[in-house]
């Protein structure tokens, strides 16, 4: 299936459209994601984080893994990973206190431009 080209029109301008459009998506799905992670963080924190909840919250660090890594936020990706590891096992206070900070790293990176 072939996009119809209008007279005037650069492929490369739209392929830079549509590719900026995709990113913008992404970024706004990572923000969500991380909005659920820190969420989780808190309930671990507090002891009320229930067994399904955090691997869920380990499967949402998972997604944020790759698709961080894949639209150039590379620090995001290797926090979320080292989250995802967090969700995994049991933690403790110092655990969930490092975890909330890396939260905190990762929202300021995704404010920002990507690595590429």
């Amino acid at each position: 299936m072939t996009a119809e080209k209008r007279p005037g029109e650069d492929p490369a301008a739209r392929a830079a459209a549509a590719m900026h459009q995709i990113a913008a998506h992404a970024l706004e799905s990572n923000l969500a994601r991380l909005d659920r992670l820190q969420s989780a963080v808190l309930a671990a924190g507090s002891g009320t984080l229930l067994e399904h909840e955090q691997s869920e919250a380990a499967h949402v660090a998972h997604q944020l893994v790759g698709s961080a890594g894949t639209f150039g936020y590379g620090r995001v990706s290797r926090l979320a990973r080292e989250l995802e590891v967090f969700f995994q096992q049991d933690a403790d206070q110092e655990a969930v206190a490092a975890s909330a900070g890396k939260i905190a790293l990762m929202q300021e990176d995704l404010q920002g431009e990507p690595d590429y």
